[in-house]
């Protein structure tokens, strides 16, 4: 069948793929996880791999519970007879199923193993596309598995009675023997339960029987109540499974492999409705996760999902795993919605299940990521309920890790990205409200980052960016010094620069195109750590500000005017780490995992995320900053006071031919040995 996806399912798929513009290669780990709460992400189990993981419990339980399943699956499933013989030969083996067999007590055991493997060799040696009869070996002949039957029938216990009634219907099957072989399977199995494994294995070869002589009716009505869907000659396999055997496990797992198919989960829903309509299902709780998944994701209609998975968690479920995954899809359903009445409890139970199934807490952190991730952050954002979305993504992002990244460090979580997005006073209100004690945010606290430094740095930094230098100093002076020296930023040498600097300009032509380095190459990455230059830098900027205002004359005005401007500039871009935490020039160190969107669905929800390209553009920043050193110089009436500008922009030549009298030319003279060269 062609795999048909929604429109909410493609939009979630292409999301995964969406990477940060600046890098072409891949591979990009998903924005937002995608955990499965009704789909499986395998291919469909096969009749052999159900009857393969129910008869190795079968065998655990003849033997001994203390055997692994996968010592029995050797010696049942992978050795060949040859194999089997030598190990049941070689005592002290290190698989306890062999040391079981070779105890007088695991005797018949050990004969059925030999027998069977001997009707398995022969039939495979037959069915082989290179086998050819050998007329003088009667043992080759299609039909002859007579000494097997007789063997098998000679066996007079009860322990082993079915295991061996099933070999004998295997060889019959071999044999060609078909009407043989259903007799023999009406009147040996005749009074053992449909629940019998070994016999719903024999019903099946009966069943291909029936359809090799003719009676695909009875054939179709035997394999959909042994569970082989796969079998089934009806054009529609699972309509016909969910007439007749609706209940049977292979079905709910053949529906669960192909549940992102649109177009079969429309096929089966109303099937699904009939069932539960009519009340035909054991376990009702399956079909109504179902319903509910396919109401959600098919057809974006929550209100219906809600009913559905509300009914399903008071009704019976075929297995822990299902009822699980419906509490699960429950806490989406409310998230969608913005219901939080269970928030606390919901998060407390899939913590709980996380500790307890060791082999599955990533998929369930995947989960509780997806549902603070796509839900509850943008519309608690909508909400401008900005604490609670960020103590929430807080928690989610210190959950597992689930895409083999390490933890990520300082800023490319999320929740600092969402921080990141707000003002400095917003940050400091949702700061206060994070640390109030509430019986919610004590539970997340217990996870998410909520530490003075984290946040004061950040407040600071927000301040910066909103040209509030005496609120950044306010915030930044309560920084430890061991927390601003552990910044990446800082040990990576980014806030090493001086931002009072004229820098080369990034803009270089190539004929008809542009090319725009992040930053120039002067200076670049002394790897000098300044942990307060943050600090350092707001106090000079609230200094030149009131210089500014109250400066003694229109020389100390324009130059702090001038300075100003070139710390303003290039706390955006040369010096960019005074107001940001990535440019991306630096995968492992400066990666937001929520910086660009490219998509229409990512758009919808975190359009609200700061991004440096949108916000600011190097262009945008460098005519302001010609607009403003014209007015700082426009401003300035001495000649030193305008040599010395023409000085810290970089403006040598100028200073020579102008100001040759100055005392910023006479500096010039003394530490240039061509002077002539500047004239």
């Amino acid at each position: 069948m062609k795999l048909t996806l929604s429109l909410k399912a493609f939009r979630i798929i292409l999301l995964l793929s969406l990477s940060i513009s600046s890098y072409a290669c891949g591979p990009f780990f998903p924005i937002i996880p995608t955990p499965r709460y009704f789909p499986l992400d395998r291919s469909v189990k096969t009749m052999s791999e159900f009857d393969k993981e129910e008869n190795l419990l079968l065998w655990q339980q003849l033997t001994s519970p203390d055997i692994p399943l996968s010592d029995i699956e050797e010696a049942v499933y992978s050795d060949s007879r040859e194999k089997f013989i030598d190990k049941i030969h070689t005592p002290g083996s290190g698989n306890l199923f062999y040391n079981f067999l070779n105890d007088p007590k695991g005797e018949d055991l050990r004969e059925f193993l030999s027998t069977a493997k001997e009707m398995e060799e022969r039939w495979r040696e037959i069915r082989s596309p290179w086998y050819y009869p050998k007329n003088r070996d009667i043992r080759n002949t299609p039909g002859d598995f007579q000494e097997i039957i007789d063997k098998c029938k000679s066996y007079q216990g009860t322990r082993l009675a079915d295991r061996y009634s099933l070999q004998i219907v295997r060889a019959l099957f071999a044999s060609r023997r078909y009407e043989e072989c259903i007799h023999y399977y009406d009147s040996a199995f005749r009074r053992i339960k449909d629940s019998n494994l070994l016999k719903r294995m024999a019903a099946r070869y009966a069943a291909g029987c029936w359809t090799r002589i003719g009676n695909k009716e009875r054939a179709d009505s035997m394999f959909a109540r042994m569970g082989d869907l796969i079998s089934i000659s009806d054009k529609n396999q699972v309509a016909y499974m969910m007439a007749h055997n609706p209940d049977a496990p292979q079905l709910m797992d053949y529906i669960r492999t192909h549940a992102n198919d649109s177009v079969f989960m429309e096929m089966v829903m109303p099937l699904a409705s009939d069932l539960l309509t009519k009340g035909n299902v054991k376990n009702p709780g399956d079909w109504h996760l179902l319903l509910a998944y396919g109401q959600y994701q098919n057809r974006d209609n929550l209100k219906s999902a809600r009913k559905h998975i509300s009914t399903a968690l008071k009704a019976r479920f075929s297995s822990p795993e299902l009822q699980r995954l419906a509490r699960a899809f429950k806490m989406k359903i409310d998230a969608a919605q913005g219901d939080s009445r269970s928030l606390l409890s919901d998060l407390r139970w899939i913590e709980e299940v996380a500790s307890s199934d060791s082999s599955y807490s990533e998929e369930w952190g995947r989960m509780t990521q997806n549902i603070i991730y796509e839900h509850w952050v943008p519309y608690l954002w909508k909400k401008r309920n900005f604490a609670k979305a960020i103590l929430l993504c807080g928690y989610a992002d210190k959950l597992p890790q689930t895409n083999g990244e390490e933890e990520s460090t300082d800023y490319s979580n999320l929740s600092f990205q969402l921080m990141g997005s707000l003002s400095s006073g917003e940050l400091a209100a949702a700061f206060r409200k994070i640390n109030r004690p509430s019986p919610l945010n004590d539970f997340l606290r217990r996870r998410a980052r909520t530490d003075k430094d984290y946040f004061y740095e950040l407040i600071g930094t927000l301040a910066i960016r909103e040209e509030n230098y005496g609120k950044a100093v306010k915030y930044l002076s309560q920084v430890s010094p061991q927390y601003l020296d552990s910044m990446a930023i800082c040990k990576e040498g980014y806030l090493a620069r001086d931002p009072f600097t004229k820098y080369p300009s990034r803009w270089t032509y190539r004929g008809e195109d542009e090319m725009w380095a992040s930053e120039t190459q002067a200076g670049v990455h002394s790897k000098r750590p300044v942990p307060d230059a943050k600090l350092k830098f707001a106090s000079k900027m609230s200094e030149y500000q009131n210089e500014m205002k109250k400066g003694a004359t229109a020389d100390k005005r324009g130059m702090a005017r001038l300075m100003y401007s070139l710390g303003r500039f290039n706390s955006f871009e040369e010096c960019w780490a005074l107001t940001q935490y990535w440019r991306g020039t630096l995968i492992n160190r400066f990666y937001p995992t929520l910086q660009y969107w490219d998509d229409e669905f990512a758009k919808s929800y975190f359009d609200f995320l700061y991004d440096y390209d949108r916000t600011v553009g190097h262009k945008k920043t460098e005519a302001i900053l010609d607009e403003e050193i014209t007015r700082a110089l426009n401003t300035l009436t001495s000649q030193e006071a305008k040599a010395e500008a023409q000085y810290i922009l970089g403006n040598l030549k100028t200073v020579a031919k102008r100001y040759p009298d100055t005392a910023v030319a006479g500096r010039l003279k003394s530490s240039c040995d061509n002077w002539k060269n500047w004239l």
